[in-house]
């Protein structure tokens, strides 16, 4: 059976290695051994140096988390009362520590918590978020008695205080401790942080402590560290007065004779030599298949004809047929790639005519109904008045075109004057109502996301009831996912009528965009990924939902 090339190769290395290396290998290590030393130091830096940053971005969460705090209106509310007892109080600091909590579960120091305690020195209200560490009715006491707070300063600007410390209640431990002050009162925020912060950085090397002039971690420095056998490198931590200081020992260095640099420039000149005549010696070996190799790729390259494979250059040694194997499997992909994208291209060019045919040539239709609006104003006819209004304003929308994503706010806009015109169409038989937080409304859709649904609610919902509606858009956060829905207590529909949703490629002469259900949720696959679109749900007889699932983003994120 015959050896594989890399075998052959791994031979002629140690034949090398052994006939011109092994007597000079003393000679290179002492040679060698300060430039891997300097090597090794600059390696350890480096790694010191990506640890104390991720440490640094810790700290830099705490000093955030503790401004939040001090900056959120319902802290500065809680602490408008002075006693729990005055009414009013227990909500406001229930919503004061809902709010923290929220806040600290996102954080990424949440794990590292030992505790959070807000209080004013001026009355007797106080109250705690704890994690690891639980609360007792004395901790403000031990905090106001503490030499931390009595000597407590916040200069101009500055609203949170960071040091080492030592935990409020047994068992004392070493711990991160940052006071804050409450804007517009004066209200103390006091958290505590577990060391554990600094294990990133402690521990990927064995003689790494965190040290000031009070405390050492995770304990006290051995006194064979401080000696000339040890070298040092002192790294800074936002925190004040706190460095991180690395102990690393020095090696011994070998001192090179004169002889000793002849032979090793010898043993390289001899090395060089070797090693271009087994070069010479491979290349002849291999150039017979790697050449048949090359010239299937260039004809890749040249043909662009990546479905092509060739089975011939499998053959040979193992490794070229590796590599061979792999050049065919990759033209195959190529070529599936190249059809999807071809796919994908017709899909996103038949989006876009879908799009502009929702376009209208507006100059002419603007001016006219302007008019009609100037002249239902004059005769007092509000119904003409808020038809042309709202006419008006959707025609300038979508002259914008529809493929571009804007705020939900914005979105909802359009709806409304949507429901201007059709409120006086139907003559008020639904109610339209929009139950969308404030909070939600800097999210971006696709704009004429929410119309179609609201259209076809009353089309197909509302309007064969036969009696009064109502149409309610909500909205809501899932993690990453903004969340629409579309409810209407219509008629509804049956599973096999859900079914046939997606299935329907007309749309009806009477809507307004000509953009049906199965249209919406392929442009929002099309935008967001296959895990986005449309869903429904609906009870025949009595209501039809529909959920709108796109991801999650503000104007300013996109």
């Amino acid at each position: 059976m015959r050896s594989t090339l890399k075998a052959r190769i791994i031979t002629s290395v140690l034949i090398c290695f052994i006939a011109v290396w092994f007597p000079s290998i003393l000679i290179l290590f002492s040679h060698m051994n300060k430039e891997v030393y300097d090597e090794a130091s600059s390696v350890v830096r480096e790694q010191v140096g990506n640890a104390l940053g991720e440490v640094n971005d810790d700290i830099f969460s705490i000093v955030d988390a503790i401004s939040w705090i001090c900056s959120e209106k319902s802290v500065a509310e809680a602490f408008e009362y002075s006693s729990l007892d005055e009414r009013g109080a227990a909500v406001a600091v229930l919503e004061a520590q809902r709010r923290i909590e929220a806040y600290m579960a996102a954080s990424s120091v949440s794990s590292s918590l030992n505790k959070i305690i807000l209080f004013s020195p001026d009355s007797s209200l106080f109250f705690e978020y704890t994690v690891w560490r639980s609360g007792t009715l004395g901790d403000v006491d031990l905090i106001l008695s503490s030499p931390e707070f009595q000597n407590l300063s916040f200069p101009p600007g500055v609203i949170v205080s960071i040091s080492l410390g030592r935990t409020l209640n047994p068992v004392s431990e070493l711990c991160v401790i940052a006071y804050g002050k409450v804007r517009d009162s004066n209200a103390y925020v006091y958290a505590e942080f577990s060391a554990e912060i600094f294990e990133p950085l402690i521990s990927i090397f064995p003689d790494i402590y965190i040290y000031s002039s009070d405390y050492s971690y995770p304990g006290a420095i051995p006194d064979v560290l401080w000696q000339s056998d040890y070298t040092r490198s002192i790294y800074s931590l936002d925190i004040p007065d706190v460095k991180a200081i690395h102990f690393q020992e020095r090696m011994p260095l070998s001192i090179i004779s004169s002889s000793g640099l002849a032979v090793f420039a010898l043993v390289i000149v001899a090395s060089i030599l070797l090693f271009i005549l087994v070069s010479v010696l491979l290349s002849r070996y291999l150039t017979k298949a790697s050449s048949k190799l090359v010239r299937h790729i260039e004809y890749l390259m040249d043909t662009k004809d990546f479905g092509y494979t060739d089975k011939t250059i499998e053959s040979g040694d193992k490794e070229l047929a590796q590599i061979g194997h792999a050049v065919n499997a990759m033209s195959i992909s190529i070529s599936s790639l190249l059809k999807s994208n071809e796919k994908l291209f017709e899909d996103k060019k038949r989006m876009e005519i879908d799009m502009l045919q929702m376009q209208v040539n507006p100059h002419f239709l603007y001016n006219t109904l302007e008019s009609m609006h100037y002249l239902a104003e004059v005769q007092r006819n509000e119904g003409i008045a808020r038809m042309s209004r709202g006419l008006s304003t959707l025609l300038r929308n979508m002259a914008k075109g529809s493929s571009d994503r804007i705020p939900l706010r914005e979105e909802l806009s359009l709806l409304r004057d949507y429901d201007d015109i059709q409120q006086v169409r139907y003559m008020g038989m639904y109610e339209l109502v929009c139950d969308v937080p404030d909070s939600l409304l800097d999210y971006t859709v696709q704009k004429f996301t929410l119309q179609p649904l609201v259209e076809n609610s009353i089309f197909h919902g509302i309007e064969p009831a036969g009696h009064f509606g109502t149409i309610t858009v909500s909205a809501s956060l899932d993690g990453n996912t903004l969340q629409l829905v579309v409810a209407d207590d219509g008629v509804g529909m049956t599973e096999d009528e859900i079914r046939n949703i997606f299935r329907e490629r007309k749309h009806s002469k009477t809507d307004m965009t000509g953009v049906g259900l199965r249209n919406i949720n392929e442009r929002i696959k099309l935008v967001y990924g296959e895990e986005y679109g449309l869903s429904f749900e609906s009870e025949k007889g009595s209501w039809t939902k529909v959920i709108v699932r796109v991801r999650a983003e503000r104007e300013d994120e996109i």
